[in-house]
């Protein structure tokens, strides 16, 4: 329950009639009523979303600025779809990657900046993942591309201040070179 803050709400309210659907006997439901019923429990139901949240913020800082409006619904979207694979809510930035990579798939991010920020932080955290247990080679540091239809000067600039981009950007071609270089992303413009 402390994973779907709807059912904690459910199950406080409407005790055994919420569980219905689960095969439990009536100490089991009992059980459950009484700790969805805890002081605690709308706490560790907004730790347990502080957790999982806390890993995409970390790798989609810009995407989440940008999605910030619609990003609880997003979230909650997810959230109800998919369960942790693990009790230490690892995996929780590859989830939210696939979600986000879907739904920009389908056209259907609510921001028209969206899909182009999050393919850029997408491609940064490949790139430092791809080198995760490798050591890099000693010949050119490894980079990747990331395009752009919108000035990503303009667009990533504004996230960075924690402003909105501004909307209408005229449409175009634009390629960002991400390069890792030791601990540190390199962004430059490619022609």
């Amino acid at each position: 329950m402390t994973l779907d803050a709807g059912l904690a709400s459910a199950v406080r309210h409407d005790g055994a009639c919420a569980l219905a659907g689960y095969s439990l006997t009536d100490l089991e439901c009992e059980r459950l009523v009484a700790v969805a019923r805890q002081p605690g429990m709308d706490l560790n139901c907004s730790l347990a979303r502080g957790n999982r949240f806390a890993p995409i913020v970390d790798f989609f800082p810009l995407t989440c600025e940008l999605l910030h409006p619609w990003l609880r619904a997003l979230l909650d979207e997810l959230w109800s779809t998919r369960r942790p694979d693990n009790y230490q809510l690892l995996g929780e930035d590859e989830a939210f990657a696939r979600f986000i990579g879907e739904r920009a798939a389908r056209g259907a991010l609510p921001h028209p900046y969206a899909e182009e920020v999050f393919r850029y932080e997408h491609a940064c955290l490949e790139l430092a993942k791809s080198l995760r247990h490798v050591a890099p080679p000693d010949g050119p540091a490894p980079f990747r591309l990331a395009y752009f239809r919108h000035d990503p000067r303009i667009v990533l600039r504004a996230l960075e201040r924690h402003e909105v981009p501004p909307p209408g950007l005229p449409a175009g071609d634009y390629c960002v070179r991400i390069t890792l270089r030791g601990d540190a992303l390199e962004v430059e413009m490619e022609d």
